[in-house]
């Protein structure tokens, strides 16, 4: 079987991190590993270059396409796959990833022969390799839905698995062209690596817990080390929903790193509790290479904090900042642009920061409603756009009582401010540590700059576009 993977590139209208940085499609490799041998897989990451499709499939006439998907990929994804029928008629099109697990009916089109839900590396085999055996029906394989006219019908769940020490090594073969335009903001090259899958923390605005369904799946640390032992990049995201979940596994995993001599540098997620409960274990890990954690602050309202369902304890936050300050570790600290929010609330994240030099970075988010979410359940009704382009954390999808546009205006203002903090903090000022790879970075930030500001009026002609469909 011929099998075309694709990894859709984020629409026009999505700002935030598609500006400033490209990470390799770790899922999509994972695929094209458990079908190495038994099927002929391409692999086109129209992230990096958006003209690819049309090119392989000049002379790659797939019998299966696969495409991946988060919530701002739905248009763009379900676009790829037309374009690849349009040039291979009979190929059977399948959708998986993170968003048609949570949110299937997204994916309810014509252009969608199949849903993987899950973890879905034996799903799409079995899909493949029933294909490849003359299947036209695949209702005996779990863990799918199937498009029937205009229903989806699920076939028999498949249970998550206990542990992804069954998954084979990532095949980053199939994005070798691709490599060297991974990066993330001033780094200029990237390898991502998965160590873990879920999360059990009931965060009332988070999708990790309900894609695990509140599990927490592991990689064993013997084969992490031999994965990234192998890869030639030297910064490793590892992109974990709650890596430090296990703080056993994670000794053994520092350790390993350790006594293997592996010198590279990591950034991950980490709650401010976990860096609390467990400063041993994050002063091993900067031993072993870890120079940014990403923790969700969220507010300085410690009342406002408990509505998110974060339950952090008053005080941690700070505790925490002081602790990566010690042990020479970076914060990107996430905090949360509540509706009502004005210059002096700006003003106090900004002191905050001021004030915690192991913050090097500082993101604001609106309350994104994630289909799937707690969050978005309760609110739904109030939800300005269904359109998946602006689910990116940047964009304000709910009423808010001060005008967007101020909102948008303090934001872009505020992140001025992170900018320059980050570059004095990082040292990237001295020539030195110069790179012209931060051109790169340079224009992703002007592009952020300039799309902040004109975002409530994008927002505005997508709400009214999408009130004159519903008024046909």
């Amino acid at each position: 079987m011929k099998v075309l993977l694709i990894n859709p590139p984020c629409g026009t209208r999505t700002i935030g991190l598609k500006n400033l940085t490209k990470i390799e499609p770790l899922n999509l490799e994972l695929l094209g590993a458990v079908l190495k041998g038994r099927h002929d897989v391409r692999l086109v990451d129209m992230e990096i270059a958006p003209k690819d499709l049309s090119r392989v499939l000049k002379d790659f006439k797939p019998d299966i396409v696969g495409v991946t998907s988060e919530v701002v990929h739905v248009d763009t994804a379900k676009r790829a796959l037309a374009v690849a029928r349009l040039s291979a008629p009979h190929c059977l099109t399948v959708v998986g990833g993170h968003h048609p697990t949570v949110w299937p009916k997204d994916f309810l089109d014509p252009v969608v022969d199949l849903i993987v839900r899950g973890e879905g590396t034996e799903s799409f085999a079995e899909i493949c390799d029933s294909r490849a055996a003359g299947a036209t029906t695949f209702d005996h394989i779990a863990g799918l839905m199937i498009r029937d006219g205009d229903k989806l019908v699920p076939t028999a769940p498949r249970p998550l698995p206990l542990t992804l020490d069954h998954q084979p090594m990532p095949d980053r073969s199939l994005t070798k062209q691709y490599r060297s335009q991974y990066y993330y903001l001033w780094e200029k090259r990237i390898a991502a690596v998965r160590s873990s899958v879920g999360c059990s923390f009931p965060c009332v605005f988070c999708s990790p817990r309900i894609y695990s369904k509140g599990g927490f799946i592991s990689r064993s640390p013997e084969l992490l080390v031999e994965e990234i032992a192998n890869l030639e990049e030297d910064f490793i995201y590892l992109c974990d929903d709650h890596a430090f979940h296990d703080p056993e596994r994670m000794y053994k995993f520092a350790d390993l790193l350790l006594t293997a001599g592996i010198k590279k540098r990591y950034f991950t997620y980490a709650r401010v509790d976990s860096i609390v409960a467990n400063k041993e274990l994050f002063t091993l890990w900067a031993r072993a290479g870890l120079q940014l954690v990403m923790s969700g602050i969220e507010s300085l309202d410690y009342e406002a904090l408990k509505r998110t369902g974060k339950r952090v304890e008053q005080g941690l936050d700070v505790e925490a900042l002081n602790i990566l300050k010690d042990i020479g570790i970076g914060m990107s600290a996430g905090f949360l642009v509540e509706d009502n929010f004005t210059q002096k609330d700006f003003a106090a994240i900004d002191n905050f920061a001021k004030q915690h030099p192991a913050i090097i970075l500082t993101e604001y988010t609106p309350l994104t409603p994630l289909p799937g979410t707690q969050l978005h359940k309760k609110v739904e009704d109030d939800i300005v756009t269904r359109d998946g382009q602006f689910y990116d954390l940047q964009h304000f999808l709910l009423p808010t009582r001060t005008p967007t546009k101020d909102l948008y205006r303090m934001m872009r203002n505020a992140y001025g401010k992170v900018v320059i903090r980050a570059f004095m903090r990082v040292g990237l000022w001295r020539p030195k540590n110069w790179s012209w790879h931060y051109f790169k970075m340079i224009k992703g930030l002007i592009r952020n700059f300039f799309a902040l500001g004109n975002a409530h009026i994008v927002i505005e002609k997508a709400i009214h576009a999408e009130q004159n469909a519903r008024s046909k």
